[in-house]
């Protein structure tokens, strides 16, 4: 498991040539999102932000020949490399596919891009992004993925503080939906410092990544 970024990775297969999806995908990544644009050998890097969290989208762009159809055209894979720790929390899985969707319009402004270089055109309020963010229910489920997120980062921090007391006075207890889990004595102590040990081990796996890549190899 990688603990500091959480991956995904979705492609689509464009009737156009490379270089022209090439250039919509660079605008539209650029443009749209604004952000910033590495070429690589087999197509470019996109970094910025994408709800709270720091992002890194690697594009891989090849020719796509078969003998069927739909196989003719130019690839487009996108591997969203998300950091798991933002300042909305720490993100342990995609919470409703949010970054799943993302990938999912960035695909549909890539193909409104190539449109729009193809009929001379720039009509914003057709641009996949702009849509969304102009319907209410996108408004209400962002709303509501951002309570959750503030909900469990509360509950986090109120265990660390448990877990902090618990190991100084060794009365310590744990809040849940069964209700209020208390553990005394030297007992306690244990179970505190394991909690403390296991955020202190999550801390430096995300901030040391050359130590996480020491374990995994």
């Amino acid at each position: 498991m990688d603990w500091k970024y959480k991956h995904f990775l979705q492609e689509r297969v464009y009737s156009a040539p490379r270089d022209a999806v090439v250039e919509a995908a660079r605008a539209f990544m650029a443009e749209s999102l604004g952000w910033q644009v590495t070429d690589t050998p087999d197509g470019f890097t996109a970094q910025g932000y994408s709800f709270s969290h720091g992002a890194i989208a690697n594009l891989q762009i090849q020719s796509a020949a078969g003998g069927a159809l739909s196989e003719s055209g130019t690839r487009v894979a996108i591997e969203l490399l998300v950091e798991r720790a933002g300042w909305r929390g720490f993100m342990l899985f995609d919470v409703g596919g949010y970054y799943n969707i993302q990938i999912r319009k960035w695909l549909d402004g890539i193909q409104w891009s190539l449109q729009q270089k193809q009929t001379g055109g720039h009509d914003e309020s057709t641009n996949p992004l702009v849509v969304a963010q102009n319907k209410p229910a996108a408004c209400i489920f962002n709303g509501c993925l951002v309570f959750i997120v503030m909900m469990f980062a509360l509950y986090v921090f109120v265990t660390l503080i448990c877990a902090v007391v618990g190991l100084i006075t060794g009365n310590l207890y744990l809040v849940g939906r069964g209700g209020t889990l208390t553990i005394h004595g030297i007992w306690g102590r244990i179970v505190s410092a394991l909690i403390l040990l296991l955020g202190a081990f999550i801390v430096w796996r995300i901030k040391n990544p050359k130590a996480r890549r020491a374990i995994v190899n």
